[in-house]
């Protein structure tokens, strides 16, 4: 059999990953000498291919791509996560994954250990649309992708969602049953994907001569607890609204706990529209109506990206690939007299 990263780095015992820095040469002198010189001889002891480390430097034996994306909780980064994990292994890339829970230092700190890791290629998720920066990865030319969001200004490949026309075909066929105060939850203004879904509802409204009412609008974090207080909000308006657009599953499902706590039934009382079609919106009674985005053709999309990229082809070309969504009709929602 034989030799493996794995065998040399318990014989020593390091980490893989310590083993495969010394072997390709890309430690940055952040190993030890004694511990470089005990894997270098390990190696040889083992037989380890001597071509494989001589090569190391042009060829890595364990091409990685670092993956920044916001939350791992929220089910769309989950199966984004997933898909280009499961695409990078098959092309024989690791993927170093790094959840940033939202918040731009984490990002930064994520940022910077990628970088200083060397991976060969990122993948991200921003945080925000003008803060976040992968500098030195622009700086050098390192592949970079964007995913679900983008950066104002900055000129890099992405793949991405055509937000605006998914929330815009949500108020439409909400319109079209009848209602005309419709609440919209939305997330954190600076991220680029609430920007457009937002920019798709009052477009949709302007279109249908509807008129916009602040107090319709509510933005909270992407969490049950954000999705709950600003459903409580909306209820308590002393003309709220017969229909709501949820742009989130997390948030969908604390609209959802808030309509059970005050008795209020979907969609004999309340229509529910939500943006995501995350498993459980077929398991509820009635099952929901949604804006699904294509995650896996998003994850399938930006991991072969990055490898061609990495690979060395399209380094001139910035490609941004917009996907489209999908309303699914199911029943969460119902046509109302334009009196009611």
């Amino acid at each position: 059999m034989a030799v493996t990263l794995k065998d040399i780095a318990k014989r020593v015992g390091v980490s893989t990953t310590t083993v495969s820095l010394v072997l390709n040469q890309r430690d940055d002198n952040r190993i030890g000498d004694e511990t470089r010189q005990k894997i270098l001889e390990t190696s040889k002891e083992l037989g380890y291919q001597a071509e494989r480390i001589s090569q190391a430097s042009t060829f890595p034996i364990h091409p990685t791509i670092g993956l920044v994306i916001a939350d791992i909780k929220n089910p769309f980064f989950t199966n984004l996560a997933s898909t280009i994990e499961d695409v990078a292994s098959r092309y024989g890339y690791n993927i170093i994954l790094c959840n940033t829970h939202e918040h731009l230092e984490k990002e930064n700190e994520f940022l910077e250990v990628l970088w200083r890791r060397k991976v060969h290629g990122l993948i991200l998720a921003a945080v925000d649309d003008k803060l976040s920066n992968p500098r030195n990865f622009l700086k050098h030319h390192i592949p970079l992708v964007l995913v679900d969001r983008y950066l104002r200004g900055a000129e890099t490949n992405a793949v991405l969602v055509d937000n605006v026309d998914g929330a815009y075909r949500a108020i439409e066929y909400l319109v079209g049953l009848g209602h005309a105060r419709i609440g919209i939850i939305t997330g954190r203004e600076h991220v680029t994907t609430n920007q457009d879904r937002l920019q798709g509802y009052l477009n949709a409204l302007e279109a249908h001569g509807l008129p916009i009412d602040q107090s319709l609008i509510h933005s909270s974090h992407y969490t049950i607890e954000g999705g709950e207080q600003a459903t409580a909000e909306l209820l308590e308006l002393p003309s709220p609204p017969t229909a709501i657009f949820s742009c989130g599953g997390t948030p969908t499902v604390g609209v959802l706990m808030e309509f059970k706590r005050r008795g209020i039934r979907v969609p004999q009382d309340m229509s529910l529209l939500g943006f995501d079609d995350d498993r459980w919106a077929t398991l509820i009674d009635p099952p929901m109506t949604v804006i699904a985005q294509p995650v896996e053709e998003i994850g399938r999309e930006a991991a072969q990206l990055i490898i061609q990229m990495i690979q060395g082809w399209n380094k001139r070309e910035i490609r941004k690939i917009m996907l489209k969504t999908e309303l699914i009709i199911r029943g969460s929602c119902r046509a109302i007299n334009n009196s009611q």
